[in-house]
């Protein structure tokens, strides 16, 4: 007979991945990565490495749940009876909100004036150039560069694979995008017998590798503190000093944007704002600590259907294309960099001017997809060239204070991207959810 003393105790092991899994290990190791990489910057080169294996391992997930969970998703939704009105949501809401970041970004640009800098700052900023061993010459005056021609046209074009197999092993996320597209859609008018079986190994493929991505936040301390310690190494005071003012704006800018969309997913999901917060803590701190939208997308799937409960399969659609297509943090950030340089050089700017930079910093926002770190800044020559505003007099600046900015931009995409999906996708009873990894699907007649 069992007694309650008879009960099993818990493994040693069990214990400790309970550990691992409690919120006071992140905020330990945020003040660890914060130390070490503040005082002890040998240490932070050391450690740096799991950091890197860390959002290894979360991007060997990403493409398998890009290809599986959207295909899967738009092939459902077009076999469903309102699969048209997603559509026109979508369709509707995806450019508003992207209209929508850069105006606001403008009108912060403009309000704040980071561009407008005293003398002794400007100065300063040619110190940061020369010490940072990039042979660029800061100069507010000088030849402008020319424009680029068919820079549209051959962006267009690149989004559409030659081989497929090729983009995957290149990771050419715009290319994947475009294929899964419109290999869901094809799968979506397949009769269903002949589909079926597709489905369900697709569905096995998206539940066991978001069962990975549950086993790697196990992780998430050590890769945190590693991150954070790197990050906060390569930061100079010096740096932070002369374009503090950008700084400062550009991340009041992405607070904004954090704020609004927190409450468009409250109003939307009919939970309080702080319920909301904590629903996608895991979210906020992967994007920050990683710097890698497609690393935290798998958490925000997650989050917005488990947590939040929005719409599976919806979910599984809508979040990956906003973060992968619409790149909200980049574009807000080339718009205010684009006002931020032309108060550098003291160009008024016109309504013509502001329609630039309005479908500039969307085309160059997008053109992000898949590219990180430099490769990212040098976009913005998009939406500078056709002002008439030179990039390489600018650009060391901008890379000064990447690490800074970095983690804010990052975090705009994934957050933005959630709460445009909060406006797409429906509610659905916390009861009549899948099991995770999988979708809903009736039975056949």
């Amino acid at each position: 007979m069992t007694t309650s003393s008879q009960a099993p105790q818990k493994p040693g092991f069990e214990i400790f991945l309970n550990l691992l899994a409690n919120p006071w290990a992140i905020v330990v190791s945020l003040i660890l990565g914060i130390l070490i990489g503040a005082k002890f910057q040998d240490i932070a080169a050391i450690i740096a490495p799991i950091g890197k294996l860390y959002i290894a391992l979360f991007k060997m997930c990403v493409l398998p749940i890009l290809l599986s969970g959207i295909t899967m998703s738009i092939g459902r939704l077009m076999t469903r009876p309102d699969a048209a009105e997603y559509i026109k949501r979508i369709l509707i809401f995806f450019p508003a909100a992207l209209v929508a970041t850069t105006i606001v970004a403008v009108l912060v640009g403009i309000i704040t004036a980071p561009g407008s800098l005293d003398a002794k700052t400007l100065d300063a900023l040619g110190g940061v150039i020369r010490q940072s061993g990039v042979d660029l010459e800061i100069t507010l005056s000088g030849p402008l560069p020319e424009p680029e021609p068919n820079a549209l046209v051959e962006f267009m074009l690149g989004i559409i694979p030659d081989n497929i197999f090729n983009a995957l092993t290149n990771g050419q996320t715009l290319q994947i995008l475009f294929f899964v597209i419109l290999f869901g859609l094809g799968l979506g008018f397949v009769p269903r017998e002949a589909s079926e079986n597709l489905f369900t190994i697709l569905e096995g493929v998206y539940g066991s590798f978001n069962k990975l991505i549950d086993w790697l936040k196990y992780l998430l301390p050590f890769g945190l503190c590693s991150l954070l310690a790197d990050q906060i190494s390569q930061v100079g005071v010096e740096t932070l000093l002369t374009m503090l003012k950008f700084v400062l704006v550009s991340i009041l800018m992405f607070a904004i944007f954090y704020v609004l969309n927190t409450v468009i997913v409250s109003t939307q999901c009919k939970k309080s704002i702080w319920e909301v917060f904590a629903a996608l803590k895991e979210t906020t701190i992967l994007a920050l600590a990683t710097r890698s939208s497609l690393a935290s997308m798998p958490s925000a799937i997650n989050e917005m259907i488990k947590s939040l409960n929005f719409e599976p399969q919806t979910a599984n659609l809508v979040v990956p294309l906003s973060i992968t297509l619409c790149r909200f943090g980049s574009v807000a950030y080339f718009a205010l960099g684009t006002v931020f340089v032309a108060q550098l050089y003291e160009k008024s700017l016109g309504i013509g001017d502001l329609a630039i930079i309005l479908v500039g910093s969307l085309l160059a926002g997008m053109a992000t997809s898949g590219v990180s770190g430099i490769l990212t800044l040098t976009m913005m020559g998009l939406v500078l060239t056709p002002l008439k505003l030179p990039l390489d007099a600018v650009l060391v600046l901008f890379v000064a204070v990447d690490p800074i900015v970095d983690p804010f931009r990052t975090l705009t995409i994934v957050h933005a991207g959630v709460g445009v999906t909060a406006l797409i996708a429906d509610q659905v009873d916390t009861k009549n959810l899948p099991p995770q990894g999988s979708q809903s699907t009736p039975e056949p007649a």
